[in-house]
Order: structure tokens, then sequence, then C-alpha cells
């Protein structure tokens, strides 16, 4: 069992970890495998399950029972929908043997069992050695004599576990056994759990399942879930598998089908009642808080975020969530539906800041002259909670699972990807239901620690998230804004270089802070490893690629990373004046908002004042940064705001820039909604079309519908004439107005190239059709044309020249071009091969070929090179290649 779960463990270690609680009396190991998403940390928010097998030695079903079940959570993530569901939601444990020694001893076919299999090897039974009063403190006779027992319990107390484990019977409110009389307070609800797996199981179902009756059988063996029960908030329910303790290895497939159902069906249990968080009124999780439903005498606590599970049936309840030195907290007739966990969410204040509550009648109100004149509320109260300090990476992620958790609803947490060390690069979405593409809503996205070493961004992006989650439906700027935005929200590109840097300054180590942990762990410059659209680069970093890949999933309308080491607002060089305007636009709407620019300093982004207003001057950029492959590559208009000349500020300070610069950041959100916005629909259908193209007369900037056939266009306010394509339509154009103080829509409707050919080409191209369908007529024409005879295997440098080479041969019947880069920067190339190149053809017939889908089919791309190297060679020569049009890629 030890090798198979090892086994397991590295095949699948992105959704597995196995590890042991402790040893037997003889020394072997108490394997637990633990399968979810993330299995080497906690997360909040997340249920905790348990299943354990194997506690007395001779009944050995439940351990290779649960090894299968092991099996097949790990085999079906990613193919079955529930076993993918159970995983990504559910933190499962599941020990398969706690009685390794007892198996040991124990005999294959004995079903009756024996007492040297069923006790551990000092010849306890461990089910019984869970003693009162004192769970949670074993005495030294319980650990050396029963070191499974104290494993157990310890792992129990700290895991704070959910669920089961493998007749059903459930725990009693006194210590003593209870089968069939109920002696809990949540008797209905065990009853509940121990019905769902004996209706799906297809013996335990049946009223008389046959197994014999043991005269001096009795149920004093539950101490266990009743240890669960009153001590580790776990609601346990014991099942017995089989009237045969250890049967046959030929009745195990049997005894697997019997119960897999059951098993799966068990778990998602886990997923019933209530769920939350009890929290501090600074949004810190409360630990060990006492979480009590009215009229069940039986509480649960809390676990180490603050957050809890509370198994319960459909109903409503009166639920109280309270902790010592605190104002308890009570919701009443909360809703408790069927299969689905009823978030409820408590803050529980200390009895002196009862004054300082906020009467909902000071809550600040925006009025539309306010979002006119771009004006956000003030409020007398702190307008953030978290707290102000430099958080390592582990703390991070913590907390962005955290609000994750706590706010489901507006937020959606995911990784772009990860860096060279394996870290990952968290995205925090926040909107009205996120991670899908809304009618109306354009996206915006911040990055922050571009360089490591850039503390600040890291920070302040923390407490933006944090500051959006909390205000929403309080707020009404904030509440407007998440419902009508997706905003994206990377708080750290760099983590490998922040935590070299955090090290560095935590150490004061000597040397220059500047340098150590800018780059990432290749000592590469992130924000200069873009790639040229122009040249192919095979040195992009992990986290540079990520990035890449992440932007371009996506429509944003703006970008903007927030950076270090300088003050104010950077956008690319080498813009059309259009772009410029629009830029310079943004940037004097973040400079009236922001309250940091009001005293110069040395590290201030050099700026000239005119009579007409403010000119931003813009420092050359060198390689290639962020800011120019976005504004050349992408559809986002990205800049860099510099918030301190301090790479790495004093703590003391960062409450500081978070005041003065939080307001102008809720201003770049704001500023995606005073654009140019549309649809680019069928016109005959009406769907929107996606990926079509818009320009604006006079930039090279182009954007693109989203799935939806929506887009965003940023403008400065004038006069411009925008062009919408795609292809198979005819391009349509239209003249807009923008003006300073609101959005413009501006719609397109394209019709479908409807272009046919002449009769006479018409009724050619037929009798072509109809001889090549005659019988032989295919073989006839491939035996007249002239051979190519150029297969040979090519690198993807000489198949680029040789169709280079068919280009310039062919001049009037060819034409190369690109349809973009590979992720490695190599040239995706078509050839089109027609007659009357430069002139409108047909919408259809076209035919497109497309070989090299896979990189080593490596036979497909030389064929296609054969075919059109013949197609070129009998062009004129052979009617029906003369008629023919191909392209291919």
């Amino acid at each position: 069992m030890t090798d198979r779960l090892r086994r397991f463990s590295l095949k699948y270690s992105h959704i597995c970890n196995l590890a042991s609680i402790g040893q037997s009396v003889e020394g072997r190991e108490l394997w637990v495998m633990r399968i979810t998403v993330n299995p080497r940390a906690d997360v909040p928010g997340k249920p905790r399950f348990k299943y354990v097998g194997n506690i007395h030695g001779d009944e050995a079903l439940s351990r290779q029972v649960l090894v299968y079940l092991i099996e097949c959570l790990l085999t079906q993530y990613g193919r079955d929908v529930r076993v993918t569901e159970l995983v990504n939601r559910t933190d499962i444990y599941i020990m398969a043997s706690m009685n390794p020694d007892g198996f040991e001893r124990a005999v294959e076919g004995d079903c009756t069992g024996s007492a040297e299999g069923r006790e551990n090897a000092k010849h306890y039974d461990l089910d019984k050695r869970f003693q009162f009063p004192d769970l949670d403190k074993p005495s030294s006779e319980t650990s050396d004599d029963t070191p499974e027992v104290t494993a157990v319990m310890r792992w129990i107390l700290e895991k704070n576990l959910q669920g089961g484990s493998v007749m059903a019977s459930f725990p009693s409110d006194d210590g003593s056994s209870s089968a069939s009389s109920g002696l809990t307070a949540d008797e209905a609800l065990f009853r509940h759990l121990a019905q769902t797996y004996t209706e799906n199981h297809p013996i335990m179902r049946m009223d008389n399942p046959g197994c014999p009756v043991d005269p001096n059988k009795t149920f004093e063996d539950g101490r266990m879930q009743d240890f669960n029960y009153l001590k580790g908030n776990c609601f346990e329910v014991t099942f017995r598998f089989s009237c045969c303790k250890y049967p046959l290895a030929s009745q195990l497939f049997t005894e697997w089908t019997n119960n897999k159902e059951a098993l799966l069906a068990y778990i998602q249990k886990a997923h019933i009642g209530v769920r939350g968080f009890v929290m501090t009124r600074s949004g810190f999780g409360l630990p060990n808080a006492t979480i009590s439903v009215s009229g069940i005498p039986h509480n649960i606590t809390t676990w180490m975020f603050g957050d809890y599970y509370r198994l319960l049936l459909p109903g409503r309840y009166d639920i109280t969530a309270s902790s010592p030195g605190y104002l308890s907290n009570t919701v009443k007739n909360v809703p408790v539906i069927e299969g689905k966990a009823t978030l409820l969410n408590f803050t529980l204040e200390k009895p002196v800041e009862e004054m300082l509550m906020l009467d909902s009648s000071e809550q600040p109100i925006v009025t539309n002259e306010d979002l006119r004149t771009l004006r956000l509320p003030t409020s007398k109260y702190p307008i953030q909670t978290l707290e102000f300090r430099h958080h390592s990476y582990d703390e991070m992620e913590m907390m962005l699972q955290l609000f994750s958790a706590v706010h489901p609803n507006i937020t959606d947490l995911n990784s772009a990807g990860q860096s060279v060390q394996g870290r990952n690069l968290y995205v925090m979405e926040i909107s009205t239901n996120p991670g899908v593409d809304q009618q109306g809503k354009p996206e915006v996205m911040f990055v922050g620690n571009l360089h490591g070493n850039e503390f600040i961004g890291r920070e302040i992006l923390l407490n933006l998230v944090e500051y959006l989650c909390r205000n929403y439906g309080k707020d009404p700027l904030v509440t407007r804004l998440v419902n009508g935005t997706r905003i994206h929200i990377m708080p750290s590109m760099n983590p490998d270089g922040f935590e070299l840097a955090l090290e560095a300054h935590k150490d004061r180590v000597s040397g220059d802070l500047s340098i150590i942990g800018h780059s990432n762990s290749h000592r590469v410059d992130l924000n200069a490893n873009f790639p040229e659209q122009s040249q192919s680069r095979n040195s992009v970093e992990a986290e540079t690629q990520a990035v890449i890949n992440w932007v371009k999933a996506h429509s944003f309308v703006l970008s903007a990373s927030i950076r270090g080491g300088f003050r104010g607002v950077v956008y690319p060089s080498s813009l059309d004046p259009i772009d410029e305007n629009m830029f310079k636009s943004v940037v004097k709407a973040y400079y009236m908002q922001s309250h940091a620019f009001q005293e110069p300093q040395a590290c201030d982004v050099p700026r000239t004042r005119e009579k007409k207003g403010i000119k931003h001057h813009r420092p050359v950029a060198t390689g290639t940064d962020m800011l120019t492959w976005a504004y050349h590559g992408t559809d986002t208009l990205a800049v860099n705001i510099g918030l301190s000349c301090e790479l790495l500020p004093p703590e003391e300070l960062l409450s500081e820039y978070w005041e003065k610069n939080h307001r102008a950041l809720l201003q770049i959100i704001q500023q995606v909604h005073l654009f140019v916005r549309g649809m680019v629909t069928d016109g005959h259908s009406g769907k929107g079309i996606g990926n079509a193209t818009v320009v604006v007369e006079g930039s090279r900037h182009q954007v693109h519908t989203c799935s939806t056939g929506q887009y965003w266009r940023p403008l400065a306010p004038g006069s411009y004439h925008l062009t919408a394509s795609a292809p198979g339509y005819t391009p349509r154009s239209a003249s807009v107005r923008v003006l300073e103080s609101r959005v413009e829509q501006l719609d397109f409707k394209l019709t479908r190239e409807t272009l046919h050919p002449s009769g006479g080409e018409q009724k050619d191209f037929e009798n072509l059709v109809e001889q090549l369908l005659a019988p032989g007529g295919l073989d006839k024409l491939v035996r007249s044309l002239l051979p190519a005879k150029t297969l040979q295997y090519r690198t993807y440098r000489e198949r680029s020249e040789f169709l280079r080479g068919l280009a310039l041969n062919f001049p009037h019947i060819t034409q190369l071009y690109s349809l973009g880069q590979s992720s490695e920067f190599r040239t995706i190339w078509a050839l089109e091969i027609a007659g009357h190149l430069g002139m409108p053809q047909p919408a259809e017939p076209k035919i497109r070929f497309v070989a090299g889908v896979h990189g080593n089919a490596v036979v497909g791309p030389e064929l296609l090179l054969e075919f059109a190297s013949v197609l070129c060679l009998n062009y004129g020569r052979n009617p029906a290649v003369t008629k023919a049009s191909f392209t291919k890629h």
C-alpha cells in the first residue's frame, strides 16, 4: 500500500499530497492522502473531509476500498465532472489504514475476525481508546500503548476535519454508544448522513442484508466518532461495508462497485448547511470563535482563518457567532436549502467600538454631478482595514484566498501562471458574475511588483482588492464600478524577486537594495523582457510569458502598472498623435484625483507648464518594455504609475501612500466608461462578431471585439472617424464626437460579401467538377500535372525560405503573409494562390489547407509545400489548376 500511495503522490502531485501523521507501535507509518487543488496549502473557506479505514486490523475491506477511492479521485479528476468538482471544492483526507500492525496479522478470507488482528500490537482496541473526559490531552499510557490513537486525535484537532469515516452508527452526547436510539442533539442530521450512504449502497439499502447476527456484538466501539463530534467539530458516521471483514481478493471488485457511488455521495454532504467567516471589524478572521444554532445544544468553532462549516438540514435557523472579548452577533431566520450551503459571514465588534459604528444615514452619496466631474466621495471613517506592512508571498496568498472565500459572488481568484521558482502569479478578478464576458462590461487590469524590489505596488494593490471587496454594496461608487466593470488585479508579477528583496531588507543585508530582487530568479529584468513584434525571440521568461498569455486572453481597455522608484504617470513612446492625446487625458485625470503630487520631489517625472494645461514628459523607453509591447501588440493601452521615490518605502508610510492615491486608482477604473464603445454585429442575424477589428483614422493602434462583439476604444475629446471590419464582411465606417463627461455609443452592422462569379466562369467550374467526378477523372488530372519533386524534411527556417521563393518566382498568383506568431515568436506563414490577386473574389468557394497542427506531425507540412509547388508550376498549363483558388498555411 505504501508503494502504491507514493506512486500516486508523485504522478498526481498537483492535486494530492501524501504525509504521515505518526507511526504505529511497530513503526509503520500512518499515511494520510490529501486530495484537493493546491494540496500543500491550507485554503480558507474550503470544507475539510476525512475518511478513516481499518481502525480494526482484521477489517481489511475498508482499507482496500479507500485505496480504490484515492485512485478514482486522482485518475478521474478533469474527466468526471462530479469528481472534478469535489476535488476543486473540498479538502479531502483519506487514511486507508489506522491499524497497519493489526492488518499484517489478519488473515485473508477470515470473515469473523480475531482479537489478534483486530487490536494493535499492544492488544488494545483502538476504537475504545478515545478516552473521556480529557480527549485532547491523551494520557502517557494512551500515548505509549496506542500511539495510533494519539496521532489521530491530534490530527483531528489540528485539521478541524468535517466529514465521516468508513448497519451505520452515530455518536451520542455523553460519549456512550448509539446505533439506533437518538441520543445526540443532531440526531436528525446524523440519520440523514447515514441514509445518504445506505441509499447509495445496493446491499445496505436492503432491509435485511443477510449478515449473521452476533449475539455478543455491542456498539461500545463508537468512541472515535464520539470524540470527533464532541471535540473535533467533526460529524462522523461509521459504516460497515460487508458481512465479511477480510473477504478474498477475488471479491474486491464487487465490493468497490457496491461502495463507489455511496462514498462519493457522502463526500458531497460536506457542502450542506451554513458556511462562512467570523471576522473582526478590521477584516481579520477570528479563530476558535463559537457558532451556535438556537435549539441545537451542540456548538462548533471556527478554524485558523475564522472560517466555519455547520452541517444543517433544510429549514430556517437562528445562528449566533461569539468570541471572548467581542460582542456576540445573531442572525435570525437563516434559510438553509437542499444541497448547497448558505453563505453567512459574521463581523464581531469589541464593546468599545459600539460608539464608532457608522449610522446608515451618514453613508456618502454620489450624485450624477459627482460622476461627471469625477469627484469621488470621502468618509470620516477609515476606508481600508488591512494591516499596512510588507506581506510575504505566503501572507499575500492567504489574504487573496481569504478575500475570494469571503466574497465569492464578486471575486474569482486564479493564477495566470507560475514564476521560475514555481510561485503562482495570482490574479483577482472583481466583478459581478466574475470570469464571464458580459454585455457592456469593459475590462481593466492592474499589475504590481513588476520589479521584485518595488514593494509599494504590491501593497497598494492588495489594499485595492480589500477596499473594493469590503465596500461593495456600501459605497455607491465602488458598487457601480464593480457592477459595471471587470477589474483584474495582479499584485505581484515578480514574486521570486520580491522574496529575495524582502529577505535582504529584513536581514539588513549590505549592498545596493536597488539591485537585489530587481530582476527575477534568472536575473532578467522582466520589464525589458517583452518581445518586439517585428523580431523573433526565444528568451521570454516564465513570468513574462504568463502575463502575455493573460493579456491576450482578455480585452483589456486600460492597464496600469503600480511602480516605485519614481513619481508620476508614464506612457509609451513613439505614439500617434491621436493616442498621445488620449494618454494625456488619462494622465491629467489621475493627477487631478491624486493628492500625492502637490509637492514636487526630486524623483518626479519631469513636467512643464503651458498656458493650455500640463505637458507630460515621456522618458525614452530602453529595451522592449511592457508599455511599448502592450501598445503595439495588444488592445490595451498601458501606463506606469510611480508612487514613491523609494523602492522599499518604510512600512509606516504605506497608509499615507494609500490615502493619497486610492481615489486616483478608482479614477483609472472609472475612465474606461468615458470612451467610445459599441457593438459589431452581423447585419443579417444581429449576432455579435467576435475578434472584429476597429481602427481609428490616424492611429496604428487597433482594438478587437470580445466574444460577444463588444469593443471599447479610449479616445480624448474630439471628432474621429472609425472603421470596423471582419473576415468575410464588408467594412463599415462612421464618425463620432467624443465629449469629456460621457461615453459615446457607436455600433457597426456588417454585411457579408456577396460577389458572385460571372455566368461563364460558373459554367466552366461546373464542367471541371463534373470531369473530376467522372471515373478515373482525378487520376487523369494527377498524371497530367508537372511534378515539383521538392519533397524533403526541412527546418522551420528552410520552410520559410521555400515559401518566400515561391512568392518571388510566382508573384502574379501568390501572396505570402503572416497570421501571427507562435508562443516562441516564430512567424506562422500563409501562402495564398489565386489567379486574380488584389481583385474582389467570390466569397465561396475557397479552400484552405492547414498542416503542422502537431509539431511532431512533420509529413503534412512537406506534402503541402510540394502541393503548393505543383499548383504554381501548373498554373496556366493545366485548366483544373488554373480555375482553382487555394490558400495554404
